[in-house]
């Protein structure tokens, strides 16, 4: 009975965090959807290896962020892919009005130029996690999140405003 409420408990969390999950897929495989499916499939896998070292210290949202990014990280290792991320624009695409398109299409640019950890930090910034959580997943502490998130945001506006005034086009 144990087992049937630990699938239980597994598959309502999996359910609540879909979005999440597939969003870190998707952004791994550039938005190709077949391929984000499969590696949907394989952070649900990792996902499950690992629920039952999950002790509740943490969201459960950062928890299922960090194992996800993990997983892709080391798929793309094993197939010796690219790392590069797709972009924010590329991923809610169907949200966004024309203004907005336009300064995503400037962030995406902008966002390309990032290394992937700078690009991960943004974008768990960007969904709304804390410092803290961000410094958890990311393996550094809450103010080496802050500090870098200032400067990333600065480089970024910094990148922007060059784009818009025409300086990186």
């Amino acid at each position: 009975m144990a087992d049937k409420d630990k699938e239980q408990r597994f598959l309502a969390l999996i359910k609540e965090h879909e979005r999440l999950i597939l969003k870190v897929c998707a952004m791994y495989s550039r938005c190709n959807w077949g391929e984000a499916q499969d590696l949907y499939q394989e952070a649900v896998c990792a996902l499950w290896r690992s629920f039952d070292s999950f002790r509740g210290e943490s969201k459960c949202s950062t928890w299922i962020y960090a194992v996800t990014r993990y997983t892709m990280i080391n798929l793309t290792r094993c197939h010796q892919t690219d790392i590069r991320t797709a972009s924010l624009e590329e991923v809610d695409a169907n949200t966004i009005s024309e203004a907005e398109d336009q300064m995503l299409d400037e962030l995406r640019e902008a966002l390309d130029q990032l290394e992937p950890e700078e690009r991960d930090m943004f974008v768990m910034w960007m969904e709304g996690f804390k410092n803290e959580e961000i410094a958890q997943v990311m393996g550094l502490k809450a103010g080496t999140v802050a500090v870098r998130l200032t400067r990333l945001k600065m480089r970024l506006r910094r990148m922007i405003n060059r784009e818009t005034k025409g300086g990186m086009r």
